[in-house]
């Protein structure tokens, strides 16, 4: 049966979160395989990264790490503990996350891993810069302020 919503108006558009999945993991051939579920979750480890960020969780290595338990994964993706898990070895299997255990009932550690694949040795480099690297060379980025609309 469907919902009767109600559209949406004006700037109303505008006003709600939204998680975002990187597209190259539907464009990409390396990234075919990839289940769908599979890049659901990897785009809410992707959100959960900021929270990492703010709560400073990097390891020795400045890597910045997660914590999604299947519990959570269960709960915002509607399925069971066989699926959660699978979907968290089908990301572990590609590559797109690594799973650390610390032990002593400690939570996993979870490394979501960059997405953006490095140019293969016959591929042709782009002029523009991986995300990595924005702000860190030294004419990109740099801007001018204005004044009274003047450079």
């Amino acid at each position: 049966m469907a919902l009767n919503l109600d559209y949406f108006y004006g700037r109303e558009a505008e006003q709600y979160s939204f998680y975002r999945i990187p597209k190259v993991l539907f464009t990409d051939a390396h990234y075919q395989s990839v289940p769908l579920e599979a890049k659901a979750l990897y785009g809410l480890l992707l959100d959960r990264m900021s929270l990492s960020v703010r709560n400073g969780w990097l390891d020795s290595a400045h890597r910045v790490f997660i914590y999604f338990t299947l519990e959570e994964t269960m709960a915002m993706m509607g399925c069971g503990h066989n699926k959660a898990a699978r979907v968290f070895a089908d990301l572990e299997k590609i590559g797109l996350i690594e799973r650390k255990k610390q032990g002593l009932g400690r939570p996993i550690r979870i490394y979501v891993k960059n997405f953006i694949l490095p140019p293969d040795d016959g591929e042709p480099q782009s002029e523009t810069p991986p995300p990595s690297a924005i702000g860190k060379t030294s004419d990109f980025g740099k801007s001018r302020l204005l004044k009274n609309g003047q450079v």
